[in-house]
């Protein structure tokens, strides 16, 4: 009977760090993750849930079962809405008992693989600096001129796997050399082209917009600590981006 609650435990501890790990709200996160936790019949189900991490305890009063708890540390974080559906899908098909929690467990396992690969993501990216333009008001030279950004915005994930680079590092990079290289090509070619729009687009697939509206939303369902971590994380990554683009004006001031 313990293997079985430990197992219950895992389950409901894997589901939880996928949900976290693709920015779901704490308060769902812990929804969800209780709901999975009381499948096993005892009467103590406790969830806490912060940014950089999930605490699980399953017990009873019953003083023969001994208490389980476990710790998830989350790393990495992204926005992958379809696999927070798809999470809250399986738990309510283990909850109705639908599916036995072996079968809940190998689907968990393939929704936690990545889902689309870095090529595929690096082609929505520049096709999203470009769509953005257009949103803008930005011509057919801009438009152009966006595609370019987007590649740069895109490949610059290359350099933030090869050196290991952090979010705010990161976002820094990736803004200052758009923003430099955006704003050089505007000022050399002969046309009146507006650089802001270009790189107020290539801004857009960088922007920690879904982590500050949840931050907001765990707010107002009481969950401060997670909501003011969310909120601390979102203007980090938000100043990285105000910094690398001044620093990219500057650099272009000195060199041209």
């Amino acid at each position: 009977m313990k293997t079985e609650y430990k197992k219950i435990a895992e389950v409901a501890a894997l589901a939880g760090r996928i949900m976290l790990e693709s920015h779901a709200e704490s308060y769902r996160v812990e929804d969800t993750t209780r709901r999975i936790l009381q499948t096993s019949g005892l009467n103590i189900t406790e969830v806490i849930t912060y940014t950089t991490g999930l605490f699980i305890t399953l017990d009873d009063t019953d003083p023969e079962i001994e208490p389980i708890t476990l710790v998830r540390r989350i790393t990495d974080r992204g926005n992958h809405l379809r696999k927070i559906y798809r999470v809250n899908n399986i738990s309510r098909q283990l909850t109705n008992q639908e599916i036995s929690l072996d079968e809940a467990r190998d689907r968990l396992m393939v929704v936690d693989e990545e889902e689309y690969t870095v090529y595929s993501k690096d082609m929505a990216t520049m096709f999203l600096v470009v769509a953005f333009t257009v949103l803008l008001g930005g011509n057919i030279w801009e438009t152009l001129l966006s595609f370019i950004a987007g590649v740069i915005v895109a490949l610059s994930r290359i350099g933030k796997e090869k050196i290991g680079m952090n979010e705010f590092i990161y976002g820094i990079f990736s803004t200052t050399i758009t923003s430099f290289v955006i704003t050089s090509i505007v000022q050399l070619l002969p046309y009146n082209l507006s650089s802001d729009v270009i790189i107020i687009a290539a801004l857009m697939p960088l922007y920690p917009g879904t982590a500050f509206t949840n931050a907001i939303r765990d707010m107002l369902k009481g969950d401060y600590n997670s909501g003011v971590a969310r909120i601390a994380d979102a203007l980090v990554v938000a100043l990285s981006l105000a910094l690398g683009v001044a620093l990219g004006l500057s650099l272009v001031r000195v060199v041209l």
